[in-house]
């Protein structure tokens, strides 16, 4: 049940439904929807195939259970994208997920070359951000806390690369200094050190 929730929160995202919308359609709450993605509380059983159905995926997606990368093929294909453009990466990312939707090392990574491609761009480009938004969000379900210190990370930059000071240092204030650095992460966005910078000292594994 690890994944249910930001499952259900990233597919009712990519039909562009609100959770009232979603909950019209299943026949259920606004609240249970949200509860729902909160890992708060889940589906009833029987409603599982319901909700597989509506986004045209299987019980085994919806439930996150999926088979894994080994760690061998992981490193070669973070080896083998090295010297590709960003662009190549990100189609690279997306295949690969394609494969292992629940691995978040390859989530973080296409999170991190999605931001690097908007901030290259100098604009807004709402759909690769909510992909990163949505890609963050489900690494923070994670058991991981390096990558889920990524994914915090890469949100405050995101934030803060809007303006939205208050939202980034919501973020930072998640951090757990033992990871990353709280007080150093909270400088850089307090002094506006550049989004690229930051990010390029991080995890590089992923890159």
């Amino acid at each position: 049940m690890l994944y249910l929730g930001s499952i259900i929160r990233e597919c009712r995202m990519k039909r562009g439904l609100t959770q009232e919308q979603l909950g019209q359609e299943l026949g259920v709450s606004t609240q249970s929807i949200s509860r729902w993605e909160n890992s708060a509380t889940y589906p009833d059983i029987m409603m599982l195939p319901v909700i597989a159905d509506f986004f045209e995926i299987t019980i085994d997606q919806l439930m996150g259970r999926t088979r894994e990368c080994k760690a061998e093929e992981r490193e070669a294909f973070f080896s083998g994208i090295q010297q590709l453009s960003v662009d190549e990466k990100i189609n690279k990312l997306r295949e690969m997920l394609q494969t292992y939707p629940q691995d978040i090392y390859f989530m973080f990574s296409l999170a991190n070359n999605l931001n690097q491609k908007v901030t290259m761009q100098g604009i807004r480009d709402t759909k690769m951000e909510l992909e990163v938004d949505i890609l963050c969000h489900k690494i923070l379900c994670s058991d991981n806390p390096g990558m889920q210190c990524g994914a915090l990370y890469l949100l405050a930059l995101m934030a803060n690369r809007h303006g939205d000071k208050d939202a980034a240092m919501k973020y930072v204030n998640d951090l757990p200094s033992m990871y990353v650095g709280r007080e150093i992460m909270a400088e850089k966005i307090l002094n506006g050190l550049n989004s690229r910078q930051a990010i390029g000292k991080l995890l590089n594994i992923c890159a």
